[in-house]
């Protein structure tokens, strides 16, 4: 469904990445022999899977950091995008018009998911529900089993 390929001569999944509108925008990897992603520094960090989710209607929203979480959430039949990171002040802008009303935010369970946030609280309009489900300290969603992760959603 999302064209995710391999990258043989590099040894590394390939992610291509298209704006909002569906116009491709470039191709991140992630290493396989090492746990590294590489976005090219003349990419603008756009948010992955974004034009599916508007392309589908989805208003609700699972946002996570890693391209390989956000699969890892439509895997599981959670809607999902990445932010490549834990976001911009220009990918929340781009967030303030696409049409979702309801975010649920599985950051990593480290400082810097916790700051991340905080901070996506911070600049997103009030008039959307945002739900913070809290990963354990040192997990992200891939180092959960399905069950695990629902039972954080419920008991969010």
């Amino acid at each position: 469904k999302f064209q995710v390929g391999w990258n043989k001569e590099h040894n590394s999944i390939t992610f291509p990445v298209w704006d909002r509108h569906g116009r491709l925008t470039g191709i991140t990897e992630r290493y396989i022999d090492e746990k590294k992603f590489n976005i090219p520094t003349d990419m603008k960090k756009p948010i992955y899977l974004l034009d599916f989710i508007i392309e589908e209607g989805h208003t609700s929203v699972f946002v996570v950091e890693s391209q390989i979480n956000c699969l890892t959430l439509w895997e599981w039949g959670y809607p999902a995008i990445a932010l490549f990171g834990t976001g911009s002040k220009a990918q929340y802008e781009i967030l303030k018009t696409s049409g979702i009303r309801h975010y649920y935010l599985c950051f990593d369970g480290d400082e810097a998911g916790h700051k991340g946030a905080s901070r996506f609280i911070k600049y997103m309009n009030k008039d959307v529900i945002i739900t913070n489900i809290n990963l354990p300290e040192g997990k992200d969603v891939n180092d959960l089993k399905k069950e695990e992760f629902e039972k954080l959603l419920n008991n969010s």
